[in-house]
């Protein structure tokens, strides 16, 4: 994990100055947290707190602050868009064969209620 990197930064170092910035959020007298910045940013994004709730950093931070103080914060990140949903495309022979089995099933369906008509309308004859 101390790997030396070029210009003889440490890998250690390097990944602390990043991903092991720990952020938490408190609102309504509750605590939420840990997360990184970018998990941090995710959830103003989405109004579960916001710039008037505090902050706090672990390990940059010796106080808890207003959200809205933290020069920067959420300003420099890039949030990823929600994904698109997935759509499976089917083949279209196994679509053939699904509306083909579906065709099949409509029709054994209708010949049923047909039989059953004709079968009612017999039991009604006078005989």
């Amino acid at each position: 994990m101390n790997r030396i990197l070029r210009g003889g930064i440490q890998h250690k170092e390097r990944l602390m100055s990043t991903e092991e910035k720990t952020w938490y959020f408190a609102r309504g007298g509750k605590t939420y947290g840990p997360f990184t910045e970018h998990g941090l940013c995710k959830h103003y994004e989405a109004g579960k707190f916001a710039s008037s709730d505090y902050v706090f950093c672990k390990g940059q931070m010796e106080s808890w602050v207003k959200a809205d103080t933290v020069p920067g914060l959420c300003d420099s990140l890039e949030l990823d868009p929600e994904p698109e949903p997935e759509h499976h495309q089917v083949p279209q022979y196994e679509r053939a064969a699904y509306d083909h089995a579906l065709d099949k099933k409509r029709m054994k369906k209708e010949a049923k209620k047909k039989q059953k008509a004709l079968w009612d309308k017999l039991k009604k004859r006078p005989g």
